[in-house]
């Protein structure tokens, strides 16, 4: 799966995940990934991008979501000694 893909799926698992208790916030998240659908990653074509590289950034496999490892929840805090308030 390309980023592209990848990030639009992730998008919509995201938003199936949240209350949208915001409606405002919704319509700009909305509004912006159907202009990245449509447009995708900017190109050397766009005058504004003609200099940026992004061989690199779309190299990489981010993640949207923290791994399962690494989230909150499933990190053991017992071993820490805290300062005990008197």
């Amino acid at each position: 799966m390309e980023l592209k893909e990848k990030l639009v799926s992730s998008f919509i698992a995201f938003e199936n995940q949240i209350s949208i208790e915001n409606p405002f916030v919704h319509s700009m998240r909305t509004e912006a990934l159907t202009h990245f659908e449509t447009q995708g990653f900017p190109e050397k074509k766009e005058e504004a991008w003609k200099y940026t590289s992004l061989k690199k950034v779309l190299k990489e496999d981010f993640s949207v979501f923290a791994k399962i490892e690494h989230a909150l929840e499933s990190v053991s805090y017992t071993h820490l000694t805290l300062p005990r308030a008197i």
